[in-house]
């Protein structure tokens, strides 16, 4: 995503501010184009999450590792081989994250953004992703295992990015 793409999804945003108010704006760009983002991004981070030991010392698991600096090394760079686009992706979308923020926060106030993710809104992005099988086949139940899960999810990321508008 371009920097043009973020200001226009802005402008965007708030034209329909203008005709539906600022929580459809909002729910435009921040429920729809930022949780993306933001949603990729972690999805990114969550398969390096176990590369690197976080502290090779206290790690016992570890032990071979840490006595041996070129099993160290080896391993250092296997893992930077084998794992450079995601890398790379991180990276992309950590720098896309931050322009989008910073767009965001240029649009719309501080008080109208944390309003709005303090109301907890369900992530519209969520509705293009490939639907799941469910467990009620027959689809008695109104609200399914998965419907569940999906809006716990939504609560977590909305809360975690609560922190990108301080």
């Amino acid at each position: 995503m371009t920097s043009e793409e973020i200001r226009n999804y802005c402008e965007e945003a708030l034209t329909i501010s203008k005709q539906q108010g600022t929580r459809g704006g909002l729910t435009f760009l921040i429920g729809e184009k930022l949780s993306l983002v933001y949603y990729l991004l972690k999805t990114e981070r969550n398969k390096l999450k176990f590369l690197y030991p976080d502290n090779l010392s206290r790690n016992k698991e570890n032990h071979a590792l840490k006595q041996n600096k070129n099993l160290q090394l080896s391993y250092t760079l296997t893992i930077n081989e084998n794992y450079r686009g995601i890398f790379e992706q991180v990276d992309h979308l950590e720098k896309t994250l931050n322009q989008f923020v910073n767009e965001i926060k240029r649009s719309f106030s501080h008080k109208s953004i944390q309003d709005y993710l303090s109301s907890f809104p369900r992530l519209a992005f969520k509705e293009n992703l490939p639907i799941e099988v469910t467990d009620s086949p027959e689809g008695s139940s109104s609200m399914t295992t998965q419907d569940i899960f999906s809006e716990a999810e939504d609560i977590l990321i909305i809360n975690e990015m609560h922190n990108l508008f301080v």
